[in-house]
């Protein structure tokens, strides 16, 4: 690689953002959806989730183009978000699975309530999805999970119905871009994996 003000790297060993590498995943995961959809609810440990065929979306805009896909229908009585995005989402007969990642960040608590909302009122809120059970899975570092509880605040996991790492994924899907989201987690403003 040649470009000179990218210090002769590629774009994708700079980049820390989760959509990114989420892409990525998408990319391996959504050649056999039902298959990543079995081994995510085994690894993250779900309870209660059906076995069905699972389709898979990378950034859903769930409550935006579900609705507009229905015609006359309506929210209901659920207040939704305008733009509420989800990172990953399996879609099986019964079952919801909403995959929320993070590379370089940690979850917040303001965001514990968004999760909250998405899980207990909102999905469930618009008419004819009563019945869809919804389960939330955080995906980050390994070095996240095992350090939230020492430095971070463990509380903001306390949402998620399970949890996978990148180190996990890249198990799954052997690639280097999603081994490189598993160490890019706590890393200073300048340090390059490569430094």
């Amino acid at each position: 690689m040649g470009i000179p003000y990218l210090k002769h790297r590629p774009w994708s060993s700079w980049t820390r953002d989760e959509r990114f590498f989420c892409a990525v995943l998408y990319a391996h995961a959504s050649k056999e959806p039902t298959a990543f959809a079995r081994w995510l609810i085994d690894k993250a440990n779900l309870k209660e989730v059906a076995d069905s065929e699972w389709d898979l979306g990378v950034e859903v805009c769930f409550y935006r183009d579900y609705l507009w896909h229905q015609p006359g229908k309506s929210a209901g009585k659920v207040d939704l978000p305008a733009k509420r995005t989800f990172d990953l989402c399996l879609f099986g007969e019964r079952d919801i699975i909403i995959v929320e990642a993070k590379v370089c960040e940690p979850y917040d608590l303001a965001q514990n309530e968004d999760f909250r909302s998405d899980k207990e009122e909102r999905i469930n809120g618009i008419p004819g999805l009563e019945g869809i059970r919804v389960h939330l899975v955080a995906l980050a570092s390994s070095r996240y999970f095992a350090n939230a509880k020492k430095f971070g605040r463990p509380e903001t996991l306390t949402m998620f119905d399970g949890r996978v790492s990148w180190a996990d994924v890249n198990g799954r899907y052997p690639d280097d871009l999603l081994a490189q989201a598993d160490q890019m987690y706590s890393m200073r403003p300048g340090e390059t994996l490569t430094d």
